[in-house]
């Protein structure tokens, strides 16, 4: 990110300051502009591709669904620890919580179902 900020003196002495800057009497214009990093372009670019459009509109059948019963079933909406090492290891227990239940439910259930009919 770059900021121009130009001082009041500079604008008070501008043609266009009542096009520019009319209700700002006290400070100069302020102009921000961002300058993506060449990996952020490449990334964009990529991301306008077909394939990698396909492959994206897969996310919501392998990632929503996880990150939904997490936030619902463990009420983890948000982190109740400070640090990454903590936080790191607090989505970490919720991860193998969510592995082991679903193991649990395409496993030991499929299995109770065989063994009972």
């Amino acid at each position: 990110m770059h900021k121009y900020v130009a001082k009041a003196e500079v604008c008070a002495a501008c043609q266009f300051r009542s096009e520019c800057c009319p209700g700002n009497q006290h400070h100069g214009r302020s102009v921000v502009r961002a300058v993506h990093s060449p990996e952020v372009r490449q990334f964009a670019q990529k991301m306008q591709t077909a394939a990698a459009k396909a492959i994206y509109r897969q996310r919501g059948a392998v990632a929503e669904f996880p990150n939904a019963w997490i936030k619902d079933k463990l009420g983890l909406k948000q982190f109740r620890l400070r640090g990454l090492t903590k936080v790191r290891m607090e989505i970490l227990w919720a991860a193998l919580t969510y592995n082991i239940q679903q193991w649990v439910r395409l496993s030991w259930r499929t299995k109770l179902q065989l063994a009972t009919s």
